[in-house]
């Protein structure tokens, strides 16, 4: 339960029109400590009655005791995780690294890419241009060293990269990339990525170069020529969660820099064979498959749904002014108010929340719509002198409005 203030900027934001960016993630709110907050957070009422305080305040100090106590117990758990039997639980290495579909977006926006300009135009050139554009998204510069390009078991790498480099694609040298090691990479610059918007992080990039590269080594396609390892990435990146593939044929041939569409057919029914896909048809054009049970754990996992933000519906006539739906709630009932707050700080040693003053007397709730008029209302409650200690978590207590009232 969070406390709120009528004049500080302490509701929570509305929610943003636009979907949420992947690598975003929203940051906890902490509250300012104070000795109400204190008071709060160990609150047995509070506890009894399951409302839960939210983090920031001040931890409780143990006492020497508690302490002593603290210390001995975990000393016992120590001795007791010593004395029982290691067991060692096998850990699988080879476990298919895990992508969710804007990881999957991503690698296919920047494979359409590559084929659209037709950058590298075997396919090994254009391996290894989808290497260098997955490392250098985001940012527009890819490191990459001898041993990555050893990596890729190109037939002739120097060739590559010179298709490359010679059209100005990638602003490095054909030796600058061979030669670099671990200790010193190659920085190269990628002018056609440069200043394009991205809306992913460099997380999910990462990602999405991982799966790429894991792909590729995929035990089915150990020594196996880099146009079968290209087009068994492909199909991969393009199914869905249960496995299911369905693309155009001549996209494939143009993403993988194929002679045609009978290699294509090759490769599909070598990819068969190899057991990384199954129940293969060409039929109108299209390429329908399904990866199999082996290679089933790269296609796309989706992500869960999320959690639906707490709603409730409209108390008060959205078609009356604010302050007068507030003063229909407040009138007469400003000293009932005052002494229940009163009677709270009593009993938890603290003043209440906001929304356990909502509940008691029925005002709209901060998930409703008309919220606006539980503000309005709290802050006639502070002009009258009702209440005080706004601002301060969990700092409310009646003020001097129910005195001058003659305690109506």
């Amino acid at each position: 339960m969070t406390q709120h203030t009528a004049d500080s900027d302490v509701r929570e934001p509305d929610p943003a029109p636009h979907e949420p960016v992947p690598h975003e993630i929203a940051q906890p709110r902490f509250l300012r400590p104070n000795k109400d907050l204190a008071a709060a957070m160990a609150c047995g009422r509070c506890e009894e009655q399951g409302i839960t305080t939210p983090p920031g305040g001040a931890p409780r100090k143990l006492s020497n005791a508690e302490l002593r106590a603290f210390k001995k117990e975990r000393r016992r758990a120590r001795e007791e995780a010593r004395d029982r039997p290691q067991v060692k639980v096998p850990v699988d290495r080879k476990r298919a690294l895990p992508i969710g579909p804007h990881h999957a977006a991503l690698l296919r926006d920047l494979w359409a890419r590559l084929s659209a300009e037709r950058t590298g135009t075997t396919p090994d050139g254009r391996l290894l241009a989808l290497t260098f554009t997955v490392r250098g998204a985001v940012t527009g510069r890819a490191n990459f060293t001898g041993q990555d390009l050893r990596m890729l078991r190109l037939e002739d790498p120097h060739a590559a990269l010179v298709e490359l480099t010679s059209t100005g694609w990638l602003a490095s040298t054909p030796e600058a990339v061979a030669e670099a090691d671990a200790a010193d990479p190659a920085l190269c610059d990628l002018p056609g990525l440069r200043g394009e918007l991205w809306t992913v992080g460099n997380g999910v990039r990462s990602r999405a170069s991982g799966w790429l590269s894991q792909a590729l080594a995929h035990k089915k396609l150990r020594k196996k020529p880099n146009r079968l390892r290209l087009v068994a990435a492909y199909l991969a990146v393009h199914a869905d969660h249960g496995g299911a593939v369905s693309l155009p044929a001549a996209d494939a041939v143009a993403a993988c820099a194929l002679s045609g569409a009978e290699e294509l057919s090759e490769l599909l029914t070598w990819l068969t064979e190899v057991s990384w896909i199954e129940d293969l048809s060409t039929d109108g054009g299209t390429v329908g498959a399904r990866l199999t049970e082996v290679t089933l754990p790269l296609a796309v996992r989706p992500e869960p749904p999320r959690t639906p933000p707490k709603q409730a519906s409209a108390t008060t006539p959205l078609d009356v002014p604010v302050p007068d739906r507030a003063r229909d709630l407040l009138s007469g009932r400003e000293a009932s108010v005052a002494r229940w707050v009163g009677s709270y700080r009593d009993e938890h040693g603290h003043g209440p929340s906001w929304s356990a003053i909502e509940k008691e007397f029925g005002w709209p709730a901060r998930q409703a719509p008309d919220h606006d008029v539980t503000h309005e209302v709290f802050r006639l409650l502070r002009e009258g002198g009702w209440l005080t200690g706004f601002g301060v978590p969990f700092g409310l207590r009646a003020g001097d409005g129910r005195v001058a009232d003659g305690g109506s």
